[in-house]
């Protein structure tokens, strides 16, 4: 996979950025249960960086050595196999925190983390880390919580997998990337820009990316979407929907 090898040299080639935590992030993350000092704290620790597509932010098994704050930009989290083939387990928007599963049990990256979108990558070190989940019980709690859904989340997906047609897991997926990624014309046509290749993809939904071209294709042979490059646009949005309720997906 693209950046492995050069991790170290292209992290001391990145840009340093100031500090920030903005209150629209820290409003809606576990962030939020930040105190003004501890915020000051974190604001004095935190270091920024730019990071561009195909850089890696960690490898996997690489030591946990804090949290990554996605501040802007696309990331995605994949898993590697004994014979170097890659799947994304999933993607992390602004706002996210990386690395915080680790960082609770102690243990070193299960995953790598990719930019996927030009990315402002915030890093807060352990230590700092440590003393804010002390003197905040509710800094921890949060990330519980956050664990706890992420593993429910997990759990729909190995369903997907198991369970769900290569077709169904696409238009499931289109329509998650629908509120981020869409915008709709008036007369109710939705256009999405993929912000992932074919490839990229396929490894999000479990399935080869011959099976994906071709299921693209049948959806687009019956007239529901058209493709082209990154760009699908959808004709009949309340059709998908309705084949997703229909087959139990949401």
């Amino acid at each position: 996979m693209k950046g492995i090898k050069g991790v170290s040299q292209d992290r001391s080639k990145q840009k340093l950025m100031p500090p920030c935590l903005r209150a629209q992030i820290r409003s809606t993350t576990e962030w939020n249960a930040l105190t003004l000092d501890e915020l000051d704290l974190f604001n004095r620790n935190v270091v920024c960086k730019i990071y561009t597509t195909g850089q890696m932010i960690f490898v996997e098994s690489d030591p946990c050595k804090g949290l990554y704050l996605v501040e802007q930009g696309l990331v995605a989290v994949r898993k590697i196999d004994d014979e170097g083939q890659s799947a994304i387990v999933r993607l992390a928007y602004q706002g996210d925190t990386l690395g915080y599963r680790p960082f609770l049990a102690k243990e070193n990256h299960r995953a790598s983390a990719e930019v996927i979108e030009t990315a402002n990558i915030c890093f807060i070190d352990a230590q700092t880390m440590r003393g804010l989940l002390i003197s905040n019980p509710r800094l921890g709690i949060s990330f519980m919580e956050h664990t706890a859904q992420a593993l429910g989340e997990a759990e729909e997906r190995l369903f997907q997998i198991a369970a769900l047609s290569v077709r169904t897991r696409i238009i499931h997926l289109l329509v998650l990337l629908r509120d981020r990624y869409g915008t709709t014309t008036s007369d109710g046509t939705l256009f999405v820009e993929l912000p992932m290749t074919r490839r990229d993809l396929a490894e999000m939904i479990g399935a080869r990316p011959e099976s994906v071209s071709r299921a693209l294709r049948d959806i687009q042979d019956e007239g529901l979407l058209d493709l082209s490059g990154r760009t699908v646009r959808v004709n009949q949005v309340e059709r998908l929907i309705g084949e997703l309720h229909q087959n139990h997906c949401c």
